[in-house]
C-alpha cells in the first residue's frame, strides 16, 4: 500500500475566513515591502501607515524573500498577510504563517503578528483557526506549535482559544511553547 505525501499547496491558494483573506506572500510583495511602496496595489488593499506589525522587520522580509526565491515551492509554507475583507476597501492588518515547509517535519511551527489598532477584535484567533486546518490538510504534521513570551497574555490567550496547550519551554530563550495535536492523532 502506498502512502501519499502531503498535498502540494498551490502558491495562489487563499485561505478565507469570515472576515479575513489570508494571502500567501510573493516575491513581488516582499520586493514592494523592501521598497516601501506598491504593496497595497498588489493586494488591492489599503496599507495603514502603521504597517508593518511588530516583529515584521527588514530582517524577516529579507529572510522570506531569499527563502521563496530559492525555493518557490515553499511559498505557501511561508507567510500569509491578513487582509480584513469586511471593510471597503479591504485593509491589510497583519500576518501569520509557518516557519518552515513540513515535508519531513512531524510538527509545524507557526507565528503571527497584527497591527496594534486591530488587536483584541479576534482577528488573530480567526487567522490561526483558518491556517491550522490548512496545515493539517496539506501536510503529514502530527502537531502545530507556537512559541511566545510568558508576559504576552494576549498571545497566550489566542493560542488557548485556538485549542493549543502549554507544553514547556520554547526553543528560543525566555519563550514558552504551545502545541495543538492533529485531531484523531
Amino acid at each position: 500500500m502506498q502512502t501519499r505525501g502531503p498535498r502540494a499547496p498551490s502558491p495562489e491558494q487563499l485561505i478565507e475566513t469570515p472576515r479575513l483573506l489570508l494571502i500567501s506572500v510573493t516575491e513581488a510583495m516582499l520586493q514592494a515591502e523592501r521598497k516601501g511602496r506598491g504593496l497595497g496595489q498588489l493586494l488591492g488593499a489599503i496599507v495603514p501607515n502603521t504597517w508593518p506589525p511588530e516583529y515584521w522587520d527588514q530582517k524577516a522580509i529579507d529572510y522570506l524573500y531569499e527563502r521563496i526565491h530559492r525555493n518557490p515551492h515553499s511559498r505557501g509554507w511561508c507567510r500569509y498577510v491578513a487582509v480584513k475583507q469586511t471593510s471597503a476597501p479591504p485593509v491589510l492588518i497583519g500576518g501569520c504563517g509557518c516557519t518552515r515547509p513540513p515535508e519531513t517535519l512531524e510538527e509545524v511551527e507557526i507565528g503571527y503578528s497584527i497591527l496594534k489598532e486591530f488587536r483584541r477584535h479576534g482577528y488573530v484567533t480567526e487567522a490561526i483557526n483558518g491556517l491550522v486546518p490548512w496545515i493539517f490538510a496539506h501536510s503529514p504534521a502530527h502537531s502545530v506549535c507556537a512559541q511566545t513570551y510568558p508576559h504576552l497574555a494576549a498571545s497566550i490567550g489566542v493560542l488557548r482559544k485556538c485549542g493549543f496547550v502549554l507544553d514547556g519551554s520554547g526553543k528560543d530563550p525566555g519563550t514558552v511553547l504551545f502545541r495543538l495535536k492533529r485531531p484523531n492523532h
